[in-house]
């Protein structure tokens, strides 16, 4: 079915066209049948000729109901012929028109007499029949005819039977408004048609966005994907690597050869420092980046932040210095990430600088909210300064300040994610400097005040099932299937006054568990042939738990750093988390949680500790 404009021979057009024309008809033929009623018992001639009423009537009704038969195929139906059922459509119309004439005919014909009640009723009539135009604005062509059989005629009957002179103005006003009418309704199927096709390519153009997203979506969650195999493949290489060299320096070196092996930890490190800004960076363009809320010291995260760095300091003549105001003993928040953003300020400001200082203060802004503290870090440098031009784009992703030194390399992330975690936690951050003289970057981040007592106790170590009163000299549970990570561990455990036992599957360390042997703390690789770590630390709780034995502390190994997978450590029943590659002083700092029985204090602390 066309009209003058669209064509309609898209299956899509054509199914809504049909069931829009279904809902506007399906009553039409109640409104003729009582529209003809009121004119006809309006008239007392025509009253006494109830068989002719009821003929007519009988027509209507025939004609209603073949309405609604057609309104509940159109809507039951899955395949429609829609040029049969436009067809049909026409034919109800056109019936409806033939029948109406013929009734207004007879009226006229029974009682040809022009007064003012025979005026009123004509008109009325006229105007509901006609009416009917405006509805058929889906279609033209049915409009058309529609118009054609019910106007004209119904004027040449006005003019044929009622009596002059009136009979003529009758006429001439039913054409009038038949055609004013008609005109009204090509200009509503003109407007419905332009509505429906831009409302279809608005539906095509949003399923082309919903397409765009879905397959950008998917494109994002691919590089997330293949980010984080990435990094899970470079780490445990780079845990060889970086471990070898430590256990190197440690060894008997003369001093070039010391050099060497300095230069390779030191590249090592760097290299997983970008590593895991880029990990960072990808989590936070998926909005996959989620912020811990717990009670924590921020005087103990500075202190943290100032005695690992403390080491740098020692390649260069700078004086770090750290100033604590009237600052919250505990708060509510997310510590990692605070420590996060302190190493990569001191650390920056670190790289920009040669000698003089570099000074951390925290300190305390007023806040509308009683039970809201703003808690402000600044980091203060007397390095090479930032120019304003500069100053403007730092915080931009891979925009770097490299000018001043050639030598001085990174990936243009640190600053910018920095910035997006202050304000991933509602705060936000701003820089002072200039050129030649130094610079501060300040934070200011809103916490909740934390209850002291309730921080104390939920630092403290949980007595239901944990091992108390560990020995000095641990013996040590480690589960590794990588030949290289288990030299290294075993050398350090070593080193640190442990014995070790080495298993390279899950089954097997629930065989050593299950033994003879008593453990004070189980290194668990998370990823292993036959039973990975996750299932055996779930079986060795419920070995424990049937046993009634206090729990074993699990040390998660894994070179995974997604939530996901911390998650899945704390509900498989490991105690904390260290990331490869580590560092002999990771473990050392591990080994002596678990040995003060403090290592529920350290649950995943260790990715924030490597920045």
């Amino acid at each position: 079915m066309n009209n003058s404009l669209y064509a309609l021979g898209d299956k899509q057009v054509n199914d809504i066209s049909l069931k829009d024309l279904a809902k506007r008809s399906r009553y039409g033929g109640i409104f003729y049948l009582l529209a003809f009623w009121a004119a006809v018992f309006s008239s007392a001639t025509a009253r006494e000729h109830l068989d002719i009423i009821g003929i007519f009537s009988g027509c209507f009704l025939l004609i209603q109901f073949y309405r609604l038969v057609l309104f509940f195929k159109v809507f039951s139906s899955n395949e429609i012929d829609y040029p049969s059922y436009f067809s049909r459509y026409a034919f109800i119309y056109n019936s409806s028109a033939l029948v109406w004439v013929s009734g207004s005919a007879w009226l006229f014909y029974v009682n040809p007499t022009i007064d003012l009640a025979v005026t009123v009723n004509v008109m009325a009539a006229a105007g509901i029949s006609i009416g009917g135009v405006t509805v058929l604005a889906p279609s033209y062509k049915i409009m058309r005819s529609y118009f054609v059989l019910i106007c004209f005629p119904f004027a040449l009957g006005a003019g044929l039977l009622l009596d002059q002179p009136g009979n003529l103005i009758v006429a001439a006003l039913i054409i009038g408004y038949g055609l004013f009418i008609f005109m009204t309704g090509k200009q509503q199927n003109r407007v419905y048609w332009q509505a429906l096709n831009d409302n279809l390519k608005l539906s095509e153009q949003a399923e082309e966005l919903e397409k765009a997203k879905i397959a950008a979506e998917l494109a994002g969650q691919a590089k997330t994907d293949f980010l984080a195999a990435m990094t899970h493949e470079i780490r445990t290489p780079m845990n060889g690597v970086l471990g070898m060299a430590q256990l190197l320096s440690m060894g008997d070196l003369n001093e070039k050869q010391q050099q060497q092996v300095t230069v390779i930890n030191n590249a090592g490190r760097t290299l997983m420092h970008i590593i895991n800004n880029i990990l960072d960076y990808s989590k936070i363009n998926a909005e996959q980046l989620e912020l811990e809320k717990i009670s924590f010291s921020p005087a103990a995260v500075v202190n943290e932040v100032m005695s690992l760095l403390a080491p740098q300091f020692e390649k260069k003549p700078i004086n770090f210095t750290c100033t604590l105001d009237d600052i919250p003993e505990f708060v509510q928040g997310d510590p990692y990430r605070v420590h996060q953003i302190l190493y990569n300020l001191v650390g920056n400001a670190f790289k920009f600088t040669d000698n003089g200082e570099i000074s951390i203060k925290a300190f305390c802004q007023e806040s509308d909210d009683t039970n809201t503290v703003m808690l402000s870090f600044s980091v203060t440098d007397t390095g090479i300064g930032i120019s304003a031009e500069d100053q403007q784009q730092i915080f931009e992703q891979f925009y770097q300040v490299s000018h001043f030194n050639p030598n001085i390399r990174g990936t243009g992330l640190g600053l910018s994610i920095t910035q997006r975690l202050v304000e991933l936690m509602g705060g936000r951050i701003c820089v002072e400097s200039e050129v030649g003289v130094g610079s501060t970057f300040t934070i200011s981040i809103p916490f909740a005040l934390s209850d002291q007592a309730a921080c104390q106790e939920s630092s403290a170590l949980g007595g239901v099932g944990i091992k108390p009163d560990l020995p000095s000299n641990l013996h040590v549970l480690l589960a590794e299937d990588n030949k290289v990570n288990q030299m290294i561990c075993e050398q350090f455990f070593l080193k640190l006054g442990c014995s070790v036992d080495l298993v390279e599957t899950g089954v097997m360390a629930l065989e050593k568990f299950n033994g003879s042997q008593q453990y004070d703390v189980i290194f668990m690789d998370c990823n292993m042939p036959e039973m990975d770590g996750f299932s055996a630390t779930l079986a060795i709780r419920q070995i424990e738990k049937s046993k009634g034995l206090n729990q074993t502390p699990v040390i998660a190994l894994t070179a995974h750093v997604e939530d996901d997978i911390k998650r899945q450590c704390l509900d498989s029943g490991m105690n904390a988390f260290i990331s490869k590659p580590f560092l002999f002083e990771d473990l050392e700092f591990m080994v002596k949680k678990v040995r003060t029985g403090l290592h529920n204090e350290i649950t995943f602390k260790e990715d924030s500790r490597k920045g």
